[in-house]
């Protein structure tokens, strides 16, 4: 068996991003078949001072505990080309560190992705559980993918972080989530690159009250280049459903996103807008998506990002992100209750060093401020959020 190094990473995107290039190990036959494992462990000290409404209290909290990304495993196998073919699949798994994990599958072992791909002059088509379309570039291209970011979907109440942090979904972007799905992507034309994709409409805090569930669509167009000292990357994503709601009848949400990235240098800036109908707080279908007659409650949002990366090693960058919904009248069977009704905007502002002290082992060092407006309400929740921790990763 050869084990080797690989510059090309293997595997699905959100690991990609997840700092284990140049990671990855292979392991080949001499049919052709080739077996590789990927994967990380991320720990942080995080501490969490918040400043309630109306002076009603705050929560001053420390935890150990993995950042916005879980530890990742990953298994990947690949065929050789047969007929202009090439097979391939990954599954993961992505155990918390945490005590006390609630989020995505309900406990602390996730199971993020389970899907196959085939490869052809027609691009590639994609079978099964992966990160979605619709904003996935958002979260990727965020400095707190890395870190910790936020540690609530709004600053009030608990700021236990569950299974993960949330980096800055829903504080100026939201959630591409994991989701069963059939996607094509095309080949890459001078740049440009489409994906379509049918997914499976199943969210975490969808309301009670859905009755039926119609397929989810999702599309993404992106352009990247390489230039003399940099590179550029340009998307716009959508996704559009239609949800069931009983006798409220049928509601549509809708979503799209644009954004940017820009490398010159040592120099990096990402910036993304979105505007979204029946989304809620973070793009998760709930947490204020509806009005309380069961009308989805239109948002929007945007994060502008830069930093400059010294020595290749050392990322310092800094970020601004806000996210908002619109008035909600909160008598209803639909009303979303507790701060979801009132709420009106998350802003956010994160500072961080990221620094690659080798290929395998990140060191980071961010402070995130986030508060919470309402529409109502006079006052605003706000927490500080100290993270120091980082990641080893094969």
């Amino acid at each position: 068996m050869k084990k080797t190094t690989l510059a090309t990473l293997v595997g699905a995107a959100a690991f990609a991003a997840a700092g284990a290039a140049n990671a990855t190990i292979v392991v080949g036959g001499e049919n052709g078949y080739e077996f590789s494992v990927d994967g990380n462990i991320n720990q942080f000290f995080i501490q969490t001072d918040q400043d309630n409404a109306n002076g009603a209290g705050g929560q001053d909290n420390s935890q150990v505990a993995n950042g916005l990304l879980p530890t990742f495993f990953g298994f990947n196998v690949k065929a050789p080309e047969i007929n202009g073919l090439t097979v391939a699949a990954r599954v993961s798994i992505s155990p918390s560190t945490n005590n006390g994990s609630y989020l995505q599958n309900g406990n602390a072992m996730e199971q993020r992705e389970a899907f196959a791909t085939v490869d052809g002059a027609f691009g590639q088509i994609l079978m099964g559980k992966a990160l979605g379309l619709y904003s996935a570039n958002n979260i990727l291209l965020d400095q707190t993918l890395y870190g910790v970011g936020a540690t609530g979907f709004t600053a009030n109440g608990s700021q236990n972080t569950g299974a993960t942090s949330l980096g800055g979904i829903g504080w100026g972007y939201e959630y591409a989530y994991w989701r069963s799905q059939i996607r094509w992507t095309s080949a890459d034309m001078n740049g440009f690159k489409l994906a379509l994709a049918v997914v499976d409409n199943d969210t975490t805090f969808m309301p009670s009250q859905v009755s039926e569930k119609a397929p989810r669509y999702e599309a993404s167009l992106s352009y990247a280049t390489a230039f003399d000292g940099g590179s550029t990357k340009i998307w716009l994503d959508g996704m559009t459903s239609e949800v069931e709601l009983g006798a409220a009848g049928d509601e549509r949400s809708d979503a799209w996103t644009l954004g940017g990235q820009l490398i010159l240098g040592g120099f990096e800036a990402v910036a993304a807008y979105y505007d979204s109908k029946g989304q809620g707080v973070a793009g998760l279908g709930g947490l204020g998506a509806y009005d309380a007659d069961g009308s989805a409650r239109e948002g929007d949002g945007y994060y502008a990002q830069a930093g400059y990366r010294f020595g290749g090693q050392t990322l310092v960058a800094a970020s601004y992100g806000e996210s908002t919904l619109d008035e909600d009248d909160s008598i209803g069977p639909f009303a979303a209750g507790g701060v979801y009704d009132d709420f009106d905007k998350n802003s956010r502002v994160t500072i961080g060093v990221y620094h690659d002290v080798t290929a395998n082992l990140k060191l980071v060092a961010e402070y995130s401020s986030l508060e919470t407006e309402y529409h109502s309400a006079a006052d605003d929740d706000e927490v500080d959020v100290f993270a120091i921790g980082g990641f080893v990763s094969w």
